[in-house]
């Protein structure tokens, strides 16, 4: 009679320490996935960026006629802003030395990998180019396609004659309002080639 009894409690046992460890087994999973997912969110959406309307910060980065004139730029120290804009054209590769030469004037480590540029355009049916680091390069072309409403975000890295310019460092999908809005926007008539790199001459 007690021996059954004592067999009933230990398999009773076993069964609880089986269960407990497959409870925490998919609990360190479940903890693990999540952290992946953090990881990949930080990676591609930093923190602490400026919200800005693009067509009114274009505007108000313009440098002087003077500067203009003699193809001048104005190194201003990395600002993180993000907006909304159309993906205008496809990623493209392109020489982008003179990013990394503006982000490492101002001490920034690690420097990012930046060798792709694309066009985007405002809400008020602007152009612009821009460079995009690598990996957000990629992760465009593989989801994205022109003509697509996107949430931007980008580091601010000098002035020149066509305003300010841009790396990209961050993307996701528009809400559905700003995206639905946008699409009915005016596209513009000129043609855009991507951005390629610039010597002390050039802009």
């Amino acid at each position: 009679m007690y021996k059954k009894i004592l067999t009933a409690l230990l398999a009773l046992l076993l069964i609880f320490s089986a269960s407990a460890f497959v409870w925490q087994t998919f609990s360190t999973s479940s903890d693990q996935q999540n952290d992946i997912l953090v990881s990949k969110v930080d990676l591609s959406w930093q923190q602490g960026s400026k919200s800005v309307d693009l067509d009114r910060y274009i505007a108000s980065n313009q440098v002087s006629q003077n500067i203009s004139d003699k193809k001048q730029r104005i190194m201003l120290e990395p600002e993180l802003i993000h907006f909304h804009g159309i993906l205008q054209a496809p990623i493209t590769p392109s020489k982008a030395s003179l990013v990394t030469d503006a982000l490492s004037v101002w001490g920034i480590s690690p420097l990012p990998e930046v060798a792709f540029s694309t066009y985007i355009r405002t809400p008020q049916s602007q152009v612009i180019a821009v460079y995009v680091e690598n990996v957000i390069a990629s992760h465009i072309s593989s989801y994205y396609q022109p003509e697509t409403v996107l949430e931007f975000q980008a580091y601010r890295l000098y002035n020149y004659a066509k305003g300010p310019r841009l790396l990209l460092v961050g993307v996701k999908p528009a809400n559905e309002t700003i995206a639905v809005a946008l699409t009915a926007s005016k596209k513009p008539h000129m043609k855009k080639t991507p951005p390629r790199q610039v010597n002390s001459h050039e802009q």
